[in-house]
């Protein structure tokens, strides 16, 4: 045998005796490595789905040039311990509880540029006449743009208010506004009147004070309680109440409105050629719904929320 083939054997043998003299590589167990769990964000709720309702709170807002009254229970009526010396008039009487939601008032009676702007609108018609006790030109002149409007019917009246979104307030509101909770004889108190608190007839002196009317607001010491202007004095005022001479005896407690089919229309308030005790805040006087005159006019008011 050559040495090539005999060294190919032994080459081979050796080869052999390597490859089984190799360990055989153990298996290892897999060893699961420890994952991370983060957690999955919970979706917000989708801006389709349904909503809880959310309950607005009803917040009244005043409009410029009212004044809040709040809801409040109050003596109506003639205290004759509070009536500047007079005799209480019987369709003053009796003096009863009243009580009221809260409502808004004007601060200024009604004026000629305010019925102006609801003419032009097509909304209220041109009063009876256009002049004031002194002037020929009253309605149309604007120096007197600020000066009570007069010389309209209870319709008129009614009639601006429900275009400026209002209504005539009530006897009962009108009289709560003009002198509070609290009687007194005047807005301002008890204290006798003077021409330095409401444009009226100065009994003492026995003349008016200015014998026409003045501009809204003239008279700041004679505000009431609540800051309502004019209350005393300058014009009577229209307010929504029929004129019934008992309805006192037969008023409703609560938010009272004298209803009557007759052509009678309460006035409160005196005028500039009022005396006192026509003046006094708890005084009733009446026109004819559809009279007009030189010393009367209106200012307006609303419901005031809860």
């Amino acid at each position: 045998m050559s040495r090539k083939i005999v060294s190919v054997i032994l080459l081979m043998f050796l080869l052999s005796g390597c490859i089984m003299q190799t360990p055989l590589e153990t298996a290892q167990p897999v060893i699961e490595e420890e994952v991370e769990v983060i957690p999955t964000e919970v979706p917000e709720p989708s801006s389709e789905m349904p909503a809880e309702p959310v309950e607005e709170l009803n917040v009244f807002e005043v409009p410029d040039g009212m004044v809040l009254i709040p809801a409040t229970e109050y003596m109506m009526g003639c205290d004759p311990e509070h009536n500047n010396g007079y005799a209480c008039p019987s369709d003053e009487l009796p003096q009863h509880m009243v009580s009221l939601s809260a409502f808004a008032i004007d601060v200024y009676e009604v004026t000629n540029a305010q019925y102006a702007a609801c003419m032009a609108a097509g909304a209220c018609a041109a009063p009876i006449a256009t002049a004031s006790q002194t002037r020929e030109d009253y309605f149309l002149n604007a120096e007197y743009a600020n000066f009570p409007m007069i010389n309209v019917k209870w319709e008129q009246a009614q009639a601006y208010c429900t275009w400026a979104g209002k209504r005539l307030p009530t006897e009962a509101e009108w009289e709560l506004a003009a002198r509070g909770a609290n009687p007194s004889a005047y807005a301002w108190g008890d204290d006798d009147p003077d021409c330095s608190q409401a444009n009226i007839y100065h009994d003492p002196s026995m003349s008016a004070c200015m014998g026409d009317t003045v501009a809204v607001g003239s008279y700041p010491a004679g505000a009431s309680e609540f800051g309502v202007m004019d209350m005393t004095g300058n014009v009577w005022e229209w307010v929504a109440d029929s004129y019934i001479e008992d309805f006192y005896s037969v008023s409703p407690t609560e938010n009272p409105l004298a209803e009557e089919a007759n052509q009678l229309r309460t006035v409160r308030g005196g005028g500039w050629a009022s005396n006192w005790l026509a003046a006094r805040v708890t005084s009733r006087a009446y026109d004819l719904s559809f009279y007009s005159g030189l010393d009367l006019g209106f200012r307006c008011a609303m419901d005031g929320g809860q």
